[in-house]
């Protein structure tokens, strides 16, 4: 197979024919378009990596300190920051970063500003921390404008920590430089800490900036945990593998403190793999994923617009499509009915904030053959609720 023809070359039978919870949960001819993974092959780079760490016998007790070099080296030559490696921590992915600044940052009674919609974890770790949510309301119909005067307004002096998306998930957003300009002035005036998900970072249309927080000068810097992964990129979740960075040695220590006993990084096989990764090697990759997402994003706009009373944000990143559906159901409601009269499988957009009500997130990280055969799908069953 060429390497133009990977990300289009799976079909419901070969994604059935290979281990995982997506495609293995439910038989034929349910279609699953909910978990946020990618229905591609494993780059043949990875899958020899991983090989060769076996013929290596790379699987007892071993140092992460090549593998943290190397994050490091990829996030000051990608993301602007100079770090070394010790200022990283390899995670088992994003969640466990969200849960660390939550714990090192917040006293119970302290304020946490989440937005809505958001992704699930930012707003199940505040109660966990005895902390409040102080809610910052993204909105469909303003493009998901991250609105820095009203975050102005949410903060108090209990606000002790900001948690950010971006690229934003389920809301597709790439903040752009001023947003997160805005942002960073309004934790740096308050002394409040930001940790910032950049998972999708290798996910942007139409040729956007990533831009990352914490590159935008050493006061935030200092403020700032970022965190990232390689699951949404290259669709190896199974690895396990996450890290993140901080400049701040007494974060850092303390992160290490809470980890103890709990959070051991990742598995030899991940992190002797992680440096090809995350090096110039995939780049190829990066580039191919992006240029099929954008054919795949164009089917998805053409079949929506064609749908009545369907609206959704332009995908601006990540390929986690979020439109809103006006039918006079909730978005249980019709999560199921198309689950039973379609046999699709998407994500209740209820979950992700009260803001998410009446949306469903989609996954289109997809062939174009399974991508059209979804949307079919769905015209057809959404034409019997006229």
């Amino acid at each position: 197979m060429s390497k133009e023809d990977l990300f289009n070359s799976m079909t419901p039978e070969t994604m059935r024919s290979r281990p995982g919870l997506k495609w293995g949960r439910d038989p034929s001819p349910y279609i699953p378009l909910f978990i946020a993974a990618p229905d591609f092959p494993i780059a043949p780079e990875i899958k020899s990596a991983l090989i060769d760490a076996v013929q290596r016998e790379d699987l007892y007790y071993n140092t992460d300190t090549g593998t943290r070099e190397a994050m490091a080296e990829k996030v000051a030559r990608f993301n602007g920051v100079e770090a070394t490696a010790d200022d990283i921590m390899v995670i088992q992915g994003v969640d466990p970063s969200i849960w660390l600044a939550a714990n090192y940052v917040c006293q119970p009674g302290d304020e946490i500003v989440v937005t809505d919609p958001s992704y699930g974890p930012f707003t199940e770790v505040v109660p966990k921390v005895g902390a409040k949510p102080v809610v910052w309301e993204l909105d469909l119909d303003e493009g998901y404008r991250f609105d820095v005067e009203g975050l102005k307004e949410l903060v108090t002096d209990r606000t002790k920590l900001i948690n950010l998306c971006n690229p934003h998930n389920p809301c597709g957003r790439v903040l752009t430089r001023e947003e997160l300009k805005g942002i960073a002035d309004v934790a740096v005036d308050n002394g409040i800490v930001v940790i910032s998900d950049e998972l999708w970072e290798d996910v942007i249309f139409d040729g956007r900036e990533h831009v990352s927080i914490a590159s935008l000068n050493p006061e935030i810097e200092r403020l700032t945990v970022t965190s990232w992964g390689v699951s949404k990129t290259f669709g190896v979740a199974g690895l396990q593998l996450g890290y993140l960075c901080t400049k701040d040695e007494e974060m850092m220590a303390g992160f290490k403190g809470l980890a103890r006993l709990i959070q051991r990084g990742s598995s030899t096989l991940a992190k002797a793999v992680a440096p090809m990764m995350l090096g110039e090697e995939m780049d190829w990759w990066r580039k191919g994923l992006k240029e099929h997402l954008h054919k795949i994003r164009a089917i998805c706009e053409k079949r929506l617009d064609e749908m009545p009373r369907v609206t959704y944000p332009k995908l601006q990143g990540t390929y986690a499509m979020f439109p809103r559906f006006d039918y006079g159901k909730s978005s249980k409601e019709l999560a199921d009915y198309l689950r039973e009269e379609a046999k699709i499988g998407l994500s209740n957009g209820a979950g992700y904030g009260k803001r998410g009500e009446g949306h469903l997130r989609m996954i289109v990280a997809t062939s174009e053959a399974i991508m059209t055969e979804v949307l079919d799908r769905m015209e057809s069953a959404l034409k019997k609720l006229d």
